[in-house]
């Protein structure tokens, strides 16, 4: 048996290289000894390196990537990875994200939130028979908008009017006039919807109708790609004859399902079948369709919408006293906000003040047994509610809603004779902290007396700017903090360094609007 020297000594004379030992390139590889010291096998450099000469020699880039020089442009690396070639500019239109030019619109859909640059529009089921206009407002700062409304009839949709320039910052009104208003009834109708499309993002609002009448509110719109398939109704219960509450659902494709399940049932109409209490109806629709349900005197809040493909849905009521026993009546309207975006925790501000009015809530369930509670504690809390049930209350205070679950609150501004002295109903839905934005481009309704922009922040934030002014004036609420800031009429810039929340207030005599003034879309909710 030889020994441990002669053993080793062996091993050694049947190596043919020296186990680390260098051996030139292959190609970007280094050749390195094997453990095994039999052979050379090629070795990739460590991170942004190729061999040269035998030595792992760091790049300046890797060849052919490529990144972004500014916001419209972009620069590709050389092969030898020595440094960037000449710069080359984006497309108009277009901007550059992670080295890749992409339309604005694309950038919108990729991060989505309320700027879009699809949007639908729907003459409104009114007190009168007026039309209903959506707002466009250019979110751009250097990019003029390219604008066109499209009105669908039958099976097909058709321009109106030619296209309308919009300059950064700026916004255009499209007047819905057509058709009539399908009436205080149930009824599928074959198209008769609006579509805004644009080639930069825009922000959308709905005004039915836009000038300060005595029955009137409006909606922030949501764009296409944003749209989801299960939506839970916010209405309101129905105080004045013949002014029924509905729901209306657009769809954004052909043969797209919708089903809904009303707590109180809901009446037949025009392609539009009876459902009972708890049951569920279905109807199809084509792109651009829409579908109006309603339930006579009962009230609709509550009802489950589902669908096959994404819609558009809003809740409304024709006409309305808040509470009931309280006038005048108005006419309030929400496009719902889809399930998935719902959260836990939110700013319960009360509108900016008029009188000595009260607020009045309800808070809706977005699952089963969420739990809601408020700090500082308003009457009925906490409360427990399964989806699609709602608690309704009054106070004249602000305050932080959270919960064990997702849900969603609404405010509904008091009749003007309840102490208001001036404006009547509207309605609006909360937005959850997490879907703050930190920049908003909004547009308020016409001929009304007072507009407020409120802003919601962190105690103690960063500033927030609307058109160039620092906001101030703030009261506390929980964390957070509440300014109720005037602004004149028509299109604005608020804009922080940190994410707020802001809505969308306008009072005049007999009546009022209100909306959220954007938000963040991402799902926190996940239904499907």
């Amino acid at each position: 048996e030889p020994s441990e020297s002669e053993s080793e000594a062996t091993t050694d004379e049947n190596c043919v290289c020296i186990p680390g030992q260098v051996d030139g390139c292959d190609g970007d590889d280094q050749l390195l000894c094997a453990d095994d010291c039999q052979g050379f096998a090629p070795v990739p450099c460590d991170g942004l390196a190729v061999c040269v000469g035998g030595g792992c020699q760091p790049l300046f880039c890797a060849p052919g990537s490529r990144t972004c020089e500014g916001a419209d442009a972009y620069k590709v690396c050389n092969e030898e990875g020595s440094d960037y070639g000449d710069v080359i500019p984006c497309d108009d239109g277009e901007e550059c994200q992670s080295g890749i030019c992409l339309t604005l619109c694309a950038l919108a859909e990729s991060d989505p939130s309320s700027v879009g640059c699809v949007f639908r529009g729907n003459k409104m089921q009114n007190f009168d028979e007026e039309p209903s206009s959506v707002v466009i407002g250019n979110v751009s700062e250097t990019h003029t908008a390219n604008v066109q409304l499209y009105y669908y009839e039958g099976d097909a949709e058709q321009a109106e009017g030619g296209a309308v320039q919009v300059a950064p910052g700026q916004s255009h009104e499209f007047v819905l006039t057509k058709p009539g208003e399908p009436g205080p009834v149930s009824v599928l109708r074959d198209g008769g919807t609006f579509k805004v499309v644009s080639d930069v993002p825009v922000v959308a609002y709905q005004h039915s109708p836009i000038d300060a009448e005595a029955h009137n509110d409006s909606s922030m719109l949501l764009p296409d790609h944003a749209q989801r398939q299960d939506y839970i109704v916010a209405a309101y219960t129905p105080s004045v004859g013949g002014n029924p509450a509905y729901f209306n659902v657009i769809a954004l494709e052909d043969n797209t399902v919708v089903e809904w399940t009303p707590p109180d049932g809901t009446a037949a109409g025009t392609g539009v079948m009876a459902v009972g209490p708890g049951q569920t109806g279905m109807a199809t629709l084509g792109d651009g369709d829409m579908l109006q349900v309603t339930n006579g005197q009962g009230d609709v809040s509550g009802t489950y919408l589902k669908s096959t493909a994404p819609v558009w849905a809003v809740g409304a009521v024709q006409c309305v006293n808040v509470p009931s026993n309280i006038t005048f009546c108005d006419h309030i309207e929400e496009q719902l906000i889809p399930l998935e975006y719902w959260g836990e925790e939110y700013v319960g501000a009360h509108a900016p003040k008029r009188g000595n009015e009260d607020y009045w809530w309800r808070v809706y369930s977005g699952d089963a047994a969420v739990t809601i509670d408020t700090t500082p504690q308003q009457p009925g809390f906490p409360v427990t509610l399964d989806q699609g049930e709602f608690y309704e209350f009054s106070t004249q205070s602000s305050f932080i809603f959270a919960g064990d679950g997702p849900f969603m609150p609404v405010q509904y501004l008091e009749s003007q004779d309840g102490g208001a002295g001036t404006g009547d109903p509207a309605s609006y839905q909360m937005v959850p902290v997490e879907q703050f934005l930190d920049r908003y481009v909004f547009v308020t309704g016409s001929g009304y007396t007072f507009h407020y922009a409120q802003v919601i922040r962190e105690a103690g934030g960063a500033p927030v700017l609307i058109d160039g002014v620092e906001v101030s004036g703030y009261y506390p609420v929980g964390g957070y903090e509440v300014a109720d800031w005037p602004i004149s009429e028509g299109a604005h810039l608020a804009e922080s360094n940190q994410t707020f929340g802001i809505y969308q207030v306008g009072y005049t005599g007999v009546t009022s609007y209100a909306y959220p003034g954007g938000l963040q879309l991402e799902v926190i909710n996940p239904i499907r």
